[in-house]
């Protein structure tokens, strides 16, 4: 999955776990293992959306925004 944000406003009303429903529904059709994701660290509230939902971290990603060294964590969801 790639770029998946939902708007404050808009958070918390179900459109996320419909995109997840929509991106996991694809990936079945397709017949794939599992789909993974990278979420940056400090997004707690979207680690802990992605961990309802059964996604476990597997590894991290660091990556320079600007001239700050960030980390994503890698996550995946075995289908």
């Amino acid at each position: 999955m790639e770029r998946i944000y939902i708007l404050s406003n808009f958070q918390g009303k179900g459109y996320g776990q419909q995109l997840m429903n929509k991106a996991m529904g694809i990936a079945r059709g397709r017949k794939m293992d599992y789909i993974w994701l990278g979420v940056w660290e400090k997004n707690t509230s979207a680690i802990r959306f992605y961990e309802r939902k059964g996604f476990v971290k597997f590894g991290e990603h660091p990556f320079n925004m600007g001239d700050e060294l960030q980390i994503d964590y890698l996550m995946k969801l075995t289908l």
